[in-house]
């Protein structure tokens, strides 16, 4: 077999056999668009905080209508001079919240690095366990997000480099908000 491009030449044959072996997750037409509007995969979406023309925070967002998900992708704020990712969030991080509840989603997600975390600088042999036995080791990053209501719930291996692992953090938003 030979491999191919999904490309406007093709896109209404894979579509077609989407719709055909998947009815119940698409239709032709829902397929043929999944295919072409990369806005369907994700939509970004941010907020700042500070002054209208000097921001001294920020959140970025993609949101996976699809999955039920807001995503933070990145996030930052100027302590004076010094990076934070943390309290001085706060507020964006509840408005992002609020934003993802009023669109009908279910989750919160955020991937952080694993420096200062259990499983650093080492192999994930087995997920599970380590998703277990995962501690902080003073991370205040770590331990913000989990006072907000993140849990871990899996890893990206070596994504950042050798023994540098993402972790998935997600809030559910099922329940009511805190």
């Amino acid at each position: 077999m030979n491999i191919y491009p999904i490309d406007s030449a093709s896109v209404g044959a894979v579509a077609r056999l989407m719709a055909a072996i998947k009815p119940d997750w698409w239709d032709y037409a829902g397929a043929f668009e999944q295919l072409q509007n990369e806005k369907l995969l994700s939509r970004l979406v941010g907020w700042y905080i500070g002054e209208a023309d000097s921001p001294r925070g920020w959140l970025l967002c993609a949101e996976y209508e699809g999955y039920s998900c807001l995503s933070i992708e990145n996030l930052g704020y100027d302590d004076q001079g010094r990076f934070s990712m943390e309290e001085p969030l706060e507020p964006l991080l509840r408005h992002a919240e609020a934003h993802a509840r009023k669109k009908g989603f279910r989750n919160l997600k955020y991937i952080i690095t694993s420096t200062g975390i259990s499983c650093h600088g080492r192999p994930i042999d087995d997920p599970a366990r380590e998703l277990a036995e995962l501690r902080s080791l003073g991370r205040e990053h770590y331990d913000f997000f989990r006072e907000q209501g993140f849990r871990p719930m899996g890893f990206l291996p070596n994504c950042y480099g050798m023994g540098w692992h993402g972790i998935l953090m997600v809030k559910d938003l099922t329940g009511s908000p805190e």
